[in-house]
C-alpha cells in the first residue's frame, strides 16, 4: 500500500478553486492506512496462531490490500490538483523525492536493525533493489518485493508515477470533458476486468497473478491515471457523481461486504476501484463546496498527515512486538496486543513525520536561490 500523496497544505493552484484545502482527502488517508495496518496485524496473527477470533477478524479486514488502490488513485488526484503551471520537471521530481525518500531511507535502516535483532539474514542484492525502489519490477520474487521494510514495495510504484507524471498530465490535460470521462470509465473497467485476463497472461508468461495485478508498477499506473482524470473533472466543475455520504457508504459496504465473497484476485483492486474513485471525488467536491465532512476536523487531518509515516513503520512494529512476546513467552489478550501495536506504530509515525519527513521536505524541496547578479563598475 502506498501513502505518498501530498497533504492539504501542499494543495494550491491558479483555478476557480484556488486556495481550497482538501482536508477531507488528507483525513481519509488515515482510515485507509488503518485498514492496511489491521489487515497486516490479523494476517500475521492468523499465520502463526489458531485462534478462531483471529481468523474471523482477518476476514473482517480481508479487503485491506485494496487500500493501496485507494492511495494510488488519490496520488494521481492530488498531484493533478496541485500541479503548478510554471513548475519544471526537475523541480517536481525534487519535491516528490524529498517527500518519500528520507522517510524510506530512515525506515530501511530501522528494518536492518530489526532484522539483525531477530537473527535474520541480510541480502545485499535485496537491499539494493529496496534502496533503489526497483523491487516491484522483479517477477515472482516475494522475498525481493517484501524484503527489509516490506511495505516499501508500493514506493516502487509511486516512483514510476512520479517519473511519468509530467508527461502523463500533459497528455490528459489535452482531453475534452468527454475524453476525461472516457478515461475514468475505461480505467475503472480495465481494473475491474483485469483479474479475468490474469490467468491467461500468467499461463503465457509464467508470472504470478499477484505480481501482475498487485505489484507490477506499470499495471498500477492505471489507477494513478484515473486519479488524474478525476481531479481535472472536479477542478473544472464537470464531475457528476454521488455525494460524500453515498460514496462513502458504498465504499464501506464493498470493503466489508462483497469483497469477501468475490474471487481472491479481485480483492486487490477490482472490487473497490469504483467506490474509491467516487469517494475521492466526492470528498474533494465537498471541500470545494464547503459541505459537511467527517474527515475535516483537526485531529483527523493530523492523523492523515502522519499516515505515510504510519504506513512505513506499522509492519515492522507488528513483527517486532510479535518477536518480543514470543522470545519472552508472553501471552496477552488480542485486544491489548492490537492496541500495543497501533500505539507504538502511531508514536513511531509521529517521530518519523516530525523529525525526518518534514525536515526532509524542507531541506530538499526548497527552491534554489539564484545568485545575485554582479553590479558593473
Amino acid at each position: 500500500m502506498s501513502l505518498i500523496t501530498p497533504t492539504a497544505t501542499e494543495v494550491s493552484s491558479k483555478s476557480p478553486v484556488s486556495g481550497v484545502r482538501l482536508d477531507s482527502l488528507t483525513g481519509l488517508r488515515w482510515y485507509a492506512a488503518l485498514l492496511v495496518a489491521c489487515f497486516h496485524f490479523f494476517y500475521e496473527e492468523a499465520s502463526t496462531g489458531t485462534s478462531v477470533h483471529v481468523f474471523r477478524l482477518k476476514e473482517v479486514v480481508y479487503a485491506g490490500p485494496s487500500a493501496v488502490s485507494f492511495f494510488f488513485i488519490l496520488s494521481g488526484f492530488v498531484l493533478a490538483w496541485s500541479a503548478r503551471p510554471r513548475d519544471t520537471v526537475t523541480g517536481f521530481w525534487r519535491r516528490r523525492f524529498s517527500r518519500i525518500y528520507p522517510s524510506h531511507l530512515a525506515t530501511f535502516f530501522v528494518a536492518v536493525l530489526t532484522m539483525i535483532w531477530m537473527g535474520k539474514a541480510l541480502d545485499p542484492r535485496i537491499a539494493l533493489t529496496n534502496l533503489s525502489l526497483t523491487q516491484s519490477w522483479i517477477p515472482n520474487r516475494k522475498d525481493w518485493w517484501f524484503g527489509y521494510n516490506g511495505v516499501s514495495w508500493s514506493l516502487s510504484c509511486e516512483f514510476l508515477f512520479y517519473l511519468s507524471f509530467p508527461l502523463v498530465v500533459k497528455l490528459i490535460r489535452r482531453l475534452s470533458t468527454r475524453g476525461l470521462w472516457a478515461t475514468v470509465i475505461a480505467g475503472n473497467l480495465c481494473v475491474v476486468l483485469a483479474p479475468l485476463a490474469a490467468a491467461r497472461i500468467a499461463h503465457a508468461t509464467g508470472w504470478d497473478p499477484k505480481f501482475m495485478l498487485y505489484i507490477f508498477p506499470p499495471v498500477r499506473l492505471l489507477e494513478f491515471v484515473i486519479g488524474i482524470a478525476v481531479a481535472l473533472l472536479v477542478k473544472s466543475g464537470n464531475w457528476r457523481g454521488p455525494g460524500l455520504a453515498a460514496s462513502l457508504a458504498l465504499a464501506v459496504l464493498v470493503v466489508f461486504g462483497p469483497s469477501h465473497v468475490m474471487p481472491f484476485d479481485f480483492h486487490w483492486a477490482a472490487d473497490t476501484v469504483i467506490p474509491y474513485t467516487l469517494t475521492i471525488a466526492a470528498a474533494a467536491r465537498a471541500d470545494v463546496r464547503g459541505e459537511p465532512s467527517p474527515f475535516r476536523n483537526r485531529i483527523t487531518v493530523y492523523l492523515g498527515e502522519v499516515s505515510f509515516a504510519f504506513y512505513l513503520v506499522h509492519e515492522m512494529v507488528i513483527f517486532s512486538v510479535d518477536h518480543f512476546l514470543k522470545t519472552h513467552h508472553l501471552l496477552i489478550p488480542l485486544s491489548l496486543h492490537l492496541g500495543l501495536v497501533l500505539t507504538v506504530s502511531f508514536l513511531g509515525a509521529v517521530v518519523l513525520h516530525e523529525y525526518v519527513e518534514k525536515p526532509g521536505v524542507k531541506l530538499l524541496s526548497a527552491r534554489r536561490r539564484k545568485p545575485t547578479p554582479a553590479v558593473a563598475t
